[in-house]
Parts: C-alpha cells; structure tokens; sequence
C-alpha cells in the first residue's frame, strides 16, 4: 500500500496597512528614478542666420531678387526649425548678407541678385542659328535667306529639272524635303533650347545688327508651297504655282529703298510708291513680325532669335511657303530697314523655365534647368490680339 504524502501550506498574512506601505514606497522609488535617468531639456539657442551650403531648386519664373528671396526664405531659412531656435537675423538679412559676400562688386542684397540673374542668363548654353539650316556656319547662306535671295527662295517645286530612274519626271524643289533641317530644328533646339541672336557676334547679319526700336518684320509677296492652307500656290505646280500670292494682311504703303541698304549692299536712293491695293497696288502682301522688351533679361528678349527663326524660317517657310522679298528693302530684317506698311501679325514667346540656385558657403550662381517655349499670337497695342502695332 502506496503511503500518500501530504503538505500542509504554510500561508503568512500580511497586514493591510503594510501592503500599502509597500506599495507607496514602491511609487516613490519609481518616481524617484524617473527623475534620476529623465533626459535633461535642449538648452533654448540663438543664431545669426542659416549656416553652410544650399540649393534652391525648381524655380520656375523669370530670376528676380524678390523671387531669390522668396524662394530662400521658403525653402531655407523657415526650413530650419531644430538647428535654431531663435534667429537673431531676418530672411532678408541673412540672405543678402550671404549674396553680398558671394556676388562681388555688389553692395547690397538687390544689386547682387540682379548680378546672379544676369549672369545665369548670360552664361546659359546658346545655340547657334546657323544650325536651323545647317548651310555653313558663316551665316553667307542665312544673309541671302533674309534678303529674299537663295534656293528655298527663288525655286519652285517642278517636274522638269530631272528625270528619275525610269527617265520618267522626277520631282525636284520640293519645299519640305530642300529645307528638311528647318523642321528638325523646330522640334528641338528651336523649342528646347535659347537660339544666339544673328544680328551679333562675328558674321553678325546687318538686317538685325541693331533694331533701335526692340521689332524686326518680315514681309513676303510670293507664295511656293501647294495644299497647306495658305496663299493661293496650287498643284500642279508647273502650271498653278507661277508667281503665286500669299494671303494678304496688310497695305504696302512705299519703300524707302535707302533704308534697306545696309542690309542688301545695294547703294539705291529714292521711294517706291503704291498709292492702291492689291490689283490696284501692290497685289497680296503678307506681313509679319516680333518685338521684345527693353529688360536684357525678359524672356522676350532672350528668345528673340527662336522667335525670329519661327517666324520667317518655320512658320512662314517651310509650313505656308512664303518667300522672296519686296524690292528694294530685305525680306526680313529691323524696322527701320523694312518697307512702310499699315500693319503687321506678330508672335511672342511663351516661356516655361526652371532653374535653381546652388550656395557653396562661398559663391553662389544660378543655373538654368528646362527650358519649353510656345510660340503664339501676340499682344498688340489697345489689346489688339496679332497685331504687332
């Protein structure tokens, strides 16, 4: 027979007043460590402005000091809340302290950021306009262009100039195959990129060498291109595209054909009158031109050479085949050199532009990010919506 085991328990009952004791020493020790080991408070600090390197990036306006400024004080300076609690400067302070100390030869915030705008627009890539038509780059081919001289000028699309491997008629002159270049250029460098103004540098074009009043035209009297809308040129061209008309816009009122001169090398003194209109004047005249801004830096004039290359070389060329010039003035060149007219169309650049501003502790400078120009109708005085008057 199994023995069985038997414990008896031995219970020990703590008084009710003890076990409160306990449990307040307990709190207290607690409390008392908590206190001990707690991380002691970040000390309240002072600054003088925003230290060491930045970059304001994704800007996109015209470069401005109140836009440098706005753009620091958002991205830097109210960005900064736990390294300094207390800035004993102002935004503006800080960071025309900083522009003085990186822009030399400037005394205070303003003129040192209208020295960085400049110079990021200065020292922005250019692309030169002779690669529109890529004909040299000696800008010969381009002078002959604007005067209304040259192959895109004076030929007409035929069947008769060559035969084709059959001996069959062959095509040749044809407008959008000979000035190909012109609508490559159009979708890239010509929206994308900031094109170098002719009319300066070496082989600098006289037609636009000086332009006093900040517009250029061009005026066309033919039309050689058939089925785009434009002008009266037809199929086939051989027999409907004979010293056709482009549409009309505007009266030609006279040429002073001194005034053209220097941009023809011609040595001509005297006026063409044209007292009537159309079949009772001139015939059908189109007209059409560009102005920019006084400000170096506006974006009218900046991308005035994009403008000026839409205008005669893509747009009014290659898409309606406009050519040839009125005699005794050029094709296209400054106002004072251009015939005397009763009004003119005209286009402006739209301009979407991002750049960003980088500070090393020691310079600062600005660079240019994306650039997409749109080219539309301008406006004119009075609100005269195409009108470059």
């Amino acid at each position: 027979t199994k023995r069985k085991h038997s414990h008896t328990a031995t219970q020990t009952h703590t008084p009710l007043l003890s076990r409160h004791r306990i449990i307040m020493r307990l709190f207290v020790a607690s409390a008392l460590l908590t206190l001990h080991f707690a991380p002691k408070a970040r000390a309240q600090t002072t600054c003088d402005g925003v230290s060491g390197p930045f970059t304001l990036s994704d800007i996109t306006g015209q470069c401005t000091y109140d836009l440098l400024l706005e753009e620091y004080t958002s991205q830097v300076f109210d960005a900064m809340g736990s390294t300094c609690a207390e800035n004993k400067l102002s935004a503006k302070e800080d960071f025309d302290a900083k522009l003085v100390g990186a822009i030399s030869d400037a005394t205070t915030g303003e003129e040192a950021g209208d020295i960085l705008c400049k110079a990021m627009y200065d020292n922005a890539v250019q692309v030169p306009f002779t690669n529109a038509a890529d004909k040299g780059t000696d800008l010969n081919f381009e002078q002959m262009f604007y005067n209304g001289r040259g192959e895109w000028q004076e030929e007409v699309e035929t069947l008769y100039e060559a035969k084709d491997e059959n001996g069959g008629k062959a095509v040749t002159s044809r407008l959008r195959e000979d000035a190909r270049k012109v609508g490559e250029f159009y979708r890239a460098d010509g929206q994308y990129s900031r094109v170098s103004w002719p009319g300066e540098g070496t082989n600098a074009l006289p037609n636009f060498d000086s332009c006093p009043s900040n517009a250029a035209m061009c005026c066309w009297p033919k039309d050689r291109q058939a089925n785009d809308n434009n002008g009266n040129c037809a199929k086939a061209y051989d027999e409907n595209c004979v010293d056709k008309d482009p549409a009309d816009n505007t009266n030609l009122c006279y040429v002073d054909v001194e005034r053209g001169n220097s941009s023809t090398g011609e040595d001509g003194k005297g006026f063409i009158a044209f007292p009537g209109d159309n079949n009772d004047g001139e015939g059908s005249i189109h007209c059409h031109g560009l102005a920019w801004s006084n400000d170096v830096n506006d974006r009218t004039a900046r991308y005035k050479a994009n403008n000026l290359f839409f205008v005669s070389m893509y747009d009014h060329m290659h898409q309606r085949g406009y050519v040839e010039n009125i005699p005794g003035n050029p094709m296209c060149g400054c106002m004072d050199q251009m015939p005397i007219v009763t009004r003119s169309d005209c286009t402006q650049v739209d301009l979407t532009e991002d750049w960003e501003v980088i500070f090393d502790g020691t310079d600062m400078t600005g660079h240019l990010t994306k650039v997409e120009i749109d080219f539309n109708a301008c406006r004119g005085r009075n609100n005269r919506n195409n009108d470059l008057w």
